[in-house]
């Protein structure tokens, strides 16, 4: 999605020489980074209250399950979250936005999933699944069709994950990053 957007506004914007640093971490570390002014504009899950920074929404991704071909639940369409309960779960790792988002979807059922990995990359969890070292709930990506496993939608709890752009207010915007994040609003939160 970043790298879309990115390539979009350097497509807009040919003749002003904008260059863009991209950099990959958790929730927490991204936005200590913006914090501590090592990010001017920070792509994240839903910030904490406390951290009192403006975050928009910019995009939304379904959450589901994936689950090796051969899993006895690789056949169904949908889960229920409560359904999940025997089998082991590779898990994000405490910090991840998604670590508190996917919690509380479990909190919402009632039930305390069995995790038996615990990673920060969706990209990795998702192999580790493919090779059937457990199941996982993670946000839909077009990788996930080129793995071998199978994509079950959640049917219970019913969950859309955002994706936000935070900013600092007490941090001067640069013009370019200024017109950036206003291409960013314009465009649209992506359904």
């Amino acid at each position: 999605y970043i790298p879309r957007l990115a390539a979009r506004f350097l497509d807009a914007n040919p003749d002003q020489n904008i260059r863009f640093s991209f950099h990959s971490d958790r929730t927490r570390a991204l936005l200590d980074g913006l914090a501590g002014q090592v990010y001017v504009l920070v792509f994240c899950s839903h910030p904490s209250p406390q951290r009192r920074l403006p975050a928009l929404p910019v995009t939304r991704q379904d959450l589901v399950l994936i689950v090796p071909k051969n899993h006895p639940l690789s056949t169904q369409h949908s889960v229920d979250l409560s359904e999940i309960l025997p089998y082991p779960l590779i898990y994000f790792e405490k910090g991840s936005g998604l670590r508190e988002v996917i919690d509380g979807l479990f909190a919402t059922v009632g039930v305390t999933p069995q995790i038996a990995y615990e990673t920060e990359e969706d990209q990795v969890i998702a192999g580790l699944v493919a090779q059937g070292f457990g199941i996982a709930v993670v946000p839909y990506m077009d990788l996930l069709l080129k793995l071998d496993l199978s994509i079950l939608q959640i049917s219970v709890p019913l969950y859309k994950w955002e994706f936000f752009m935070v900013h600092n207010d007490a941090v001067f915007l640069p013009p370019a990053v200024r017109n950036f994040r206003q291409f960013v609003l314009d465009s649209g939160v992506d359904p």
